[in-house]
């Protein structure tokens, strides 16, 4: 497997040829070998041409994906990373799996405490069950492909301008930046808006059936949280669900802090891997440890 160690990428444009190496936290950086590495050998760069800010090429894969977000809450890159390509992703962190927190937890759609204002069958405290496991990141190789693609300047730099930031910067604790979710069998999401203004994900691999990604796009407003459209979509009544199609491989961005959504239960022996990059458009930002222990069961 490719070593992908050696890019240098500032402020949206490659680095002159013989430019000084800079430091990073997975190893020093020199002009060229993230292109050629994680770009021409795990990434289809001729679909998705990330590493090409300026070109024509680049302008409409941003814009295309703009659109899907504005229409839909989800951007969906299909085959994102090479198909051929995610066995051997996938064999770099299979060993670590065993490790992985797995945590049933019931929770309302809001992801915060319970509102007394409400019974408790209200669609504001109406319990969901959510149970899958989830591997921090220091169990993640720093030489893996997946910490070097997460920590490409090449890849934040699409990401912050697609998302309208300045920049984005990795989550700075030891356990979020990059995780790994574990579906195994009869494990699901429950229904649930976000906490986070946005998710970036990548399906590393399908179980055999099931894992159904369902969203119903912006049920929730400015200051209006349509209990009504909300229990339609829990009792499953409601005429606003889609189910987003993102075989193994595709790269999803999603705003999910209006969009209900959820993940229905695995079905075989096969587990379902998603990959979690956590940016934040602030410099040094850390999980809550209360966060860290909900997902981790630890806080360092």
């Amino acid at each position: 497997m490719a070593l992908y160690i050696e890019a240098d990428y500032r402020g949206g444009q490659w680095a002159p040829e013989g430019a000084a190496p800079i430091e990073c936290s997975v190893g020093r950086l020199g002009p060229g070998a993230w292109k050629r590495g994680i770009g021409m050998d795990t990434i289809d760069l001729e679909r998705y041409p990330i590493d090409q800010p300026g070109s024509a090429a680049y302008r409409r894969l941003l814009e295309r994906c703009e659109a899907d977000l504005a229409a839909s809450g989800a951007c969906v890159l299909d085959g994102f990373m090479k198909p051929e390509r995610l066995p051997a992703v996938v064999a770099e962190i299979e060993p670590n799996l065993g490790n992985a927190f797995y945590k049933t937890k019931r929770h309302s759609p809001y992801l915060i405490k319970d509102d007394d204002a409400f019974g408790p069958d209200h669609p504001r405290n109406r319990k969901q069950t959510t149970d899958s496991a989830t591997l921090a990141y220091d169990w993640i190789p720093g030489d893996s492909v997946l910490n070097r693609l997460y920590t490409w300047p090449v890849f934040q730099d699409f990401l912050a301008r697609l998302l309208g930031f300045d920049r984005l910067y990795p989550y700075a604790d030891a356990l979020t930046p990059l995780n790994i979710l574990v579906y195994n069998e009869g494990c699901q999401t429950g229904w649930h808006f976000d906490v986070a203004t946005f998710v970036v994900t990548l399906l590393l691999q399908s179980p055999e059936d099931g894992a159904g990604f369902e969203f119903a796009p912006f049920i929730r407003g400015d200051g209006e949280e349509n209990y009504d459209v909300v229990d339609a979509v829990l009792e499953g009544r409601s005429g606003e669900v889609r189910e987003l199609r993102q075989p193994s491989g595709a790269l999803v961005v999603f705003r999910g802090s209006r969009t209900l959504h959820r993940v229905t239960p695995v079905t075989g022996s096969r587990p379902r891997l998603v990959a979690v990059f956590s940016y934040s458009p602030e410099q040094g930002t850390i999980s809550d440890a209360h966060n860290r222990m909900t997902f981790y069961g630890r806080v360092a």
